[in-house]
């Protein structure tokens, strides 16, 4: 089982799937197949996937233990990136879904309207159904930092999963109200 350290170095490990910061910095970037293990982990684990999506901004893996060998995947971690201050894609989706609660993402056009996509919210859900699908008897959890807790948080208010994660806002203002009912259920008074 994953400890809280464990949470931490995968929070800040998610930092390390965008390609583009990879290669600004000259080293490869974290990929499926991957094993993290060190001191500051509990054990070992393996990247199941991850997700790098260029249109805007959201990276995203998903870990399991090694045990005997192979990966466990009983338990299975999803782990969001934070806000890369150098994406302008981060910075816009701090402002627009963080602050805004709008789940696209407008990304200004020179002498335009601006071009709408999928914000980092849909893409982080859609990580997640695919993880869900791929794992299906596997107890999932969520971390991240920063923007990446937020999508953590979001992520497992709506699939009824736990989260550990660190410094991210509440994104109660884009929970669909079966969340939001949820979440009142389970609150202590």
């Amino acid at each position: 089982m994953a400890t809280e350290r464990d949470y931490n170095v995968f929070a800040d490990e998610a930092y390390q799937i965008d390609k583009a910061r990879a290669k600004n910095e000259d080293r490869a970037p974290l990929l499926k197949g991957d094993i993290l293990e060190g001191t500051k982990l509990s054990q070992s684990y393996i990247v199941l996937e991850v997700a790098d999506n260029n249109k805007n901004g959201m990276q995203a893996m998903a870990v399991a233990p090694i045990k005997d060998g192979i990966a466990d995947t009983s338990e299975v971690i999803i782990a969001y990136a934070g806000t890369d201050f150098g994406d302008n894609l981060d910075v816009l989706t701090d402002a627009s879904t963080v602050m805004g609660g709008d789940m696209n993402l407008s990304i200004p056009q020179w002498g335009s309207a601006p071009k709408k996509t999928d914000g980092q919210a849909i893409s982080a859900q859609k990580f997640a159904t695919s993880i869900k699908n791929s794992y299906p008897n596997a107890v999932i959890t969520t971390t991240g930092h920063s923007l990446g807790e937020y999508l953590a948080i979001y992520i497992a208010a709506e699939n009824q999963w736990k989260n550990t994660g660190f410094n991210g806002r509440d994104p109660y203002n884009i929970l669909s109200d079966d969340a939001k009912n949820g979440l009142k259920k389970i609150r202590a008074y």
